[in-house]
């Protein structure tokens, strides 16, 4: 666990590179669909955990610049511990995205007065967790076994896919209607089920990802 636990940080590191280029996208596409949206807070939620997924080429596109994987056989870096560390690193920023969306839509909700229910934004805001953790579980597999040259077309398919939250964030009024889909039902119990039910989702795609992605890794010749 420990050599995965440097490995990802190793991936940290190296994300350093194109970190403002990285940011920079971030935030253009947050505050694009929060201005479209006609300023709803709730596009935060809906959009931020969405993130990870525009940046998941970026470090098997670095192994094939920089010949990476031969140099993980030469060290020698046992492939489980690649995979594992890239799954634990792309895992840490959903994570980071999604407590991001949830601080940051609440901080709107306060400076523009818009009222939107704090349940409402965490279960928004770990439903798109859980829609972004799918497609990189279904990417990093892919890009495993296939490397970044042959399967550029994977990274097309989020772009496409996560158009979804991003339209309905764009509807006016989408906090209520979404606390009126449910009249009465947002209690704490209900919530919190909700929350663990879709970490649980999160947490069995992840280990399945990192499952498949070892045996396509392993096949793979360099």
């Amino acid at each position: 666990m420990s050599s995965v636990a440097r490995f990802a940080r190793l991936e940290l590191a190296s994300a350093q590179v194109s970190a403002r280029q990285m940011i920079i996208l971030a935030v253009m596409i947050a505050m694009m669909s929060w201005i479209s949206g006609s300023q709803e807070p709730i596009a935060f939620a809906a959009v931020v955990p969405m993130l990870p997924i525009f940046f998941v080429s970026y470090p098997f596109l670095a192994d094939e610049r920089g010949r990476h994987d031969l140099l993980y056989a030469t060290l020698p870096i046992p492939r489980g511990t690649v995979v594992w560390g890239r799954h634990l690193y792309f895992l840490v920023m959903t994570f980071v995205a999604l407590v991001a969306a949830v601080a940051l839509t609440v901080a709107i909700t306060l400076v523009t007065g818009r009222s939107v229910d704090l349940g409402i934004i965490v279960v928004v805001a770990l439903a798109a967790a859980a829609v972004a953790s799918l497609l990189l579980t279904v990417q990093l597999p892919v890009l495993f076994g296939l490397g970044f040259a042959r399967s550029r077309w994977i990274v097309v398919i989020p772009l496409i896919i996560c158009g979804a939250p991003v339209v309905l964030a764009q509807l006016p009024g989408m906090g209520a209607r979404l606390t009126g889909l449910w009249p009465g039902a947002l209690t704490p119990e209900w919530v919190l089920a909700v929350c663990a039910c879709l970490a649980a989702v999160i947490i069995a795609l992840w280990i399945a990802s990192a499952g498949v992605s070892l045996r396509l890794y392993a096949r793979r010749q360099f």
